[in-house]
């Protein structure tokens, strides 16, 4: 039996937009709560190729809204990528799924999402945002843009050239204390899996139909009170008054340059602060026997943690480090 042949028979896919998304590859930056909501759609509904990247692990407290996940990838402290890419082929063996744990960088990015027709915004953070905006504007690939927090989010597909870009809707990132987190304000799966399903139509729906299908709109939901709004954005053209935005229509990429964003961040909400380091490999084994000497030790095959002078570090082959226990950079 043809797996896909519901998905055919409707009308606007069909046989041949069938075959257009099993040709398809589609980068997700974090396979989080929306994420790996989005990762799942699409690898049922049969899309080639699915890069998963995220640069964290499945904690216990993400099961109650990160579908995907179980107790023993919770209690093994497994990166998400990983996690999610072996769920997804348990689910869907004939697609091809790569699993990167890593934070993306600027002098990364173009490297993870080499060949990529469209990009999925699963990230928690502005600054992550920002620089794939700057790397879609610069090499015209369209992205779906998704944030959540509470019942309520937001989605809206970027397509440069032709809707407003991310920096039309928010031209500078937001001071961190303005910011609601899922931390600070809670979020609910429900929420989660109506924003992650609106992603992944989207996704499909351009897959598809090209860009002549997209409207650019920005959707809002707010489930708790069953509002669902469109809103329109347009592009920051330039006028009398003002040069344009900054990214789409003056093509700076502040972002993408790395003349913008920092080596080490507070983790909004989370009381962590990651560090990247300028080290592209880390030898966790040597690492671990040293500290050993001085602490206890948890490792697998992709990170080590242990605790010193009153803080959790977990660091990872990379080389990047988060440090859990405090969102003071310099003192991390």
């Amino acid at each position: 039996m043809d797996r896909y042949r519901r998905q055919k028979a409707f009308q606007p896919i069909g046989e041949l937009g069938q075959r257009k998304i099993a040709a398809s590859k589609v980068g997700i930056c974090g396979v989080g709560a929306l994420g790996s909501a989005v990762a799942e759609r699409l690898c049922r509904a049969g899309v080639g190729t699915l890069v998963l990247i995220d640069r964290d692990w499945v904690e216990w407290d993400n099961l109650p809204r990160q579908t995907l996940f179980t107790e023993k990838d919770a209690h093994e402290a497994t990166p998400k990528s990983v996690a999610i890419q072996r769920h997804l082929h348990a689910i869907n063996s004939h697609i091809a799924l790569e699993a990167h744990v890593c934070d993306v960088q600027p002098d990364s990015i173009s490297k993870l999402f080499a060949g990529c027709h469209l990009i999925v915004d699963g990230t928690d953070n502005f600054e992550t945002r920002f620089l794939i905006n700057d790397f879609c504007c610069q090499t015209n690939i369209p992205w779906v843009h998704a944030g959540i927090v509470g019942a309520s989010g937001q989605s809206m597909t970027i397509i440069p050239g032709r809707t407003a870009c991310f920096r039309c809707l928010v031209p500078e990132p937001p001071p961190a204390e303005q910011m609601q987190t899922c931390d600070s304000a809670g979020v609910i799966g429900p929420a989660v899996g109506l924003i992650a399903n609106w992603q992944a139509l989207e996704v499909l729906k351009y897959l598809v139909a090209g860009s002549e299908a997209m409207d650019g709109g920005l959707r809002t939901f707010d489930l708790w009170h069953g509002e669902i709004r469109k809103l329109t954005i347009r592009r920051q053209l330039p006028s009398d008054s003002q040069p344009g935005c900054r990214a789409c229509v003056q093509r700076n990429f502040d972002f993408l340059s790395g003349h913008l964003g920092t080596q080490a961040k507070a983790m909004c909400g989370r009381n962590s602060v990651q560090i990247n380091t300028t080290r592209s490999s880390m030898d966790l084994k040597t690492l671990a026997e040293r500290l050993a000497q001085e602490c206890e030790v948890s490792e697998n095959s992709y990170m080590l943690k242990f605790e010193l002078d009153g803080m959790s570090w977990t660091v990872f082959h990379d080389g990047r480090a988060i440090i859990r226990g405090t969102e003071n950079v310099e003192e991390a």
